[in-house]
């Protein structure tokens, strides 16, 4: 029974010192900072003191990893280390050009089998040399086949599953405005959603590569082949822009081309099994298909207007401080205060003015996004109308 504990210890806590995971923490921890260096520079104290991108990278994915990994174990499709090892030099790679945006297995694994597949052609043109690798000839390395290609769009496809499953069930609770301005000069709002987490998947790893390298790793056998296991950080990003829409409403519309683009996978994992020779091409259509998801979200967004930016209806709210008035209130982002204590709102400085009407006290009237009017109310603290926690475009840049 100790034993047991010791290789589940082992198995466990290898996933915390692997490159990605490192690497993932940090670049969260970079985003918390970054966001809050933003609002403390916009909005001289910051909208979310929390390191909620922190809680999210280490949080959001652990019970999808758990049933992604209940699944892949059950199907029994395993990963070569050589894919391993090349995915989070994949990602690296990724992560460090293009930040989050690029960050998911429909682009990181087309990258992998392109990097091994190069690898594969750069060993073979070498295969008549002594090169060896670890103890292990060229030709006893298995870097690049057909098999391990389909394997490759499984595992795809169950983490685009979970992915799915998180997005749906994700809730903007921390939206923090950026500005641009319009080619007229108006300033508006705008929110760049980059949720960023860590799948923990286990993997199952054929060949004695992984052990020869870590004696001491356990390993179990079937038949004549020695395979062991490994929980693999699958680092997952998204990166959307959104000026024109509801923020939820927009990443519920990516989620369902993400829905359309698994339909396809689906297809293609059914053609390969038949067919193999297909798998290059099966990657290659991801790899456009997940680049034609940010596309077509972006052409939406160039056809609607502007949604964040002021009016001559009141003042927009961009953003809510948590615990505050306003959060009581349950104000949205979108909608746009008309009047404060009867008094019609125009700009910030409008909205403090009246505010000081009744310095414990607010009454407000609400248009929202859908255009419906509504009425609110809430004590507020005294004497501290600037704590009210409504986040609008700033009067210096207006």
């Amino acid at each position: 029974m100790g034993e047991w504990i010791k290789t589940l210890l082992m198995i466990v806590g290898s996933f915390f010192i692997q490159p990605l995971f490192i690497v993932g923490v940090i670049w969260s921890i970079g985003m918390s900072l970054k966001r809050i260096r933003t609002e403390r520079k916009i909005y001289r104290v910051a909208i979310f003191k929390e390191w909620f991108e922190v809680k999210d990278f280490l949080v959001m994915g652990l019970l999808p990893g758990v049933i992604a990994s209940i699944l892949l174990t059950v199907l029994g499709v395993p990963l070569t280390i050589e894919w391993i090892v090349f995915y989070q030099i994949s990602t690296l790679i990724l992560l460090v050009l293009f930040g989050t945006r690029y960050i998911h297995p429909i682009i990181t694994f087309p990258v992998t089998a392109l990097l091994l597949s190069v690898t594969n052609w750069i060993l073979e043109t070498n295969s008549s040399s002594n090169l060896n690798i670890m103890g292990y000839s060229v030709e006893q390395l298995n870097f690049f086949n057909n098999h391990l290609l389909v394997n490759g769009l499984v595992v795809m496809f169950l983490v685009l599953l979970v992915t799915i499953f998180s997005l749906s069930f994700y809730k903007m609770k921390h939206l923090s405005p950026d500005f641009l301005k319009t080619s007229r000069g108006k300033w508006v709002g705008s929110y760049f959603l980059k949720p960023f987490w860590v799948l923990p998947l286990l993997i199952i790893v054929p060949g004695n590569l992984f052990t020869a390298v870590f004696d001491w790793w356990p390993v179990f056998g079937i038949g004549n082949q020695t395979y062991t296991v490994l929980f693999l950080p699958i680092l997952l990003g998204l990166q959307i822009k959104v000026q024109a829409q509801i923020p939820q409403q927009a990443l519920k519309l990516v989620v369902k081309d993400l829905m359309i683009l698994m339909g396809v996978l689906v297809v293609l994992i059914g053609i390969n099994i038949v067919w193999s020779v297909f798998t290059w091409i099966s990657y290659l259509i991801m790899f456009i298909g997940a680049i034609a998801v940010y596309l077509r979200h972006r052409n939406r967004e160039h056809n609607w207007s502007f949604l964040y930016g002021s009016n001559d209806e009141g003042l927009k709210v961009l953003g809510i401080r948590p615990a505050t008035p306003a959060a009581k209130m349950k104000l949205s982002v979108g909608d746009t205060i008309v009047t404060c204590n009867d008094v019609p709102i125009k700009t910030e400085d409008d909205f403090y003015q009246a505010l000081k009407i009744n310095s414990a006290y607010c009454h407000l009237k609400i248009k929202q996004i859908d255009g419906e009017y509504r009425l609110e109310q809430t004590a507020i603290y005294e004497d501290s109308p600037h704590e009210i926690g409504v986040v609008t475009i700033p009067e210096k840049l207006v």
